[in-house]
């Protein structure tokens, strides 16, 4: 969720006097805090000079292609339109954006396979697979599959809203490891979490039992919920997730609250 909050901060925090020109100025102000953009296109729709003065702004699109929200992690579209924007004038004359009003929009997010598995091999994940923590539920059992690590993870977008992940379970002291394939199809419920539906787990060709895949997906919801945007002022509800052989496809309704700019 972190390149989401990227994403609309650096679209209020311009940080510029009201002029001509906007649409540049929050191009640049986007990729002054992102990591990376490859293409990046932004209209600011007032009306008039006089509705911009008001702190009033009509709508916003933006058009992002190639985002890289952290390192090594490329989004291949990221579009944004908002409703109609209510900014605060008195911080407006002083080149400040605050919001007077929620700012709502709409959020579309595609992900392909190649580019998220180049963002799995890469050192910035692989750091974080190592930080990974599994709970069996069972003390012993947590402390033995905890001298393991995890390598070569590998995604595969399969159909009828399905992903399949391949990696290997490596004890490094000793030299041995274990394939390990997993795949689950997934819903949405209530707008935010994440729920796996009929997952399926196998090491080395033999099915894991359901006791550890409980322990691998325990509250896989919870952790994946954009619901953790919330205290920051940030309510979102995902509208559409899907996922071909061919792309991760995600639609969500954002509305940032005016606290998120004071």
């Amino acid at each position: 969720m972190e390149f989401i909050s990227i994403l609309l901060s650096s679209l209020l925090f311009i940080g510029s006097p009201i002029g001509f020109g906007l649409d540049t100025i929050a191009e640049n102000a986007l990729r002054s805090r992102l990591n990376g953009v490859e293409d990046i296109q932004v209209r600011v729709d007032n009306g008039s000079n006089l509705n911009l003065l008001k702190g009033k702004i009509d709508r916003l699109q933006v058009g992002v292609r190639g985002l890289y929200p952290v390192a090594g992690f490329r989004v291949a579209v990221a579009d944004l339109e908002t409703d109609p924007i209510d900014l605060n004038f008195g911080h407006l004359k002083q080149g400040k954006v605050v919001l007077d009003a929620p700012l709502n929009g709409v959020l579309h997010i595609l992900i392909t396979p190649e580019d998220l598995n180049r963002y799995l091999q890469s050192p910035e994940f692989t750091e974080q697979l190592d930080q990974l923590k599994i709970n069996l539920g069972n003390a012993a059992q947590s402390r033995e599959i905890g001298r393991y690590q995890f390598r070569n993870p590998q995604a595969t977008f399969l159909p009828n809203n399905r992903l399949q992940i391949e990696l290997d379970l490596s004890e490094p002291n000793l030299g041995e490891s274990l394939n390990i394939k997993a795949h689950a199809g997934f819903t949405i419920e209530n707008g935010h979490r994440l729920v796996l539906i009929d997952p399926q787990a196998s090491v080395d060709g033999s099915t894991v039992p359901e006791q550890l895949i409980e322990g691998l997906t325990q509250n896989i919801g919870d952790r994946f919920s954009p619901r953790q945007l919330e205290d920051s002022g940030i309510t979102t509800r995902i509208l559409e997730a899907s996922i071909t052989p061919e792309q991760f496809e995600l639609v969500m309704w954002v509305s940032i609250d005016p606290s998120f700019t004071r």
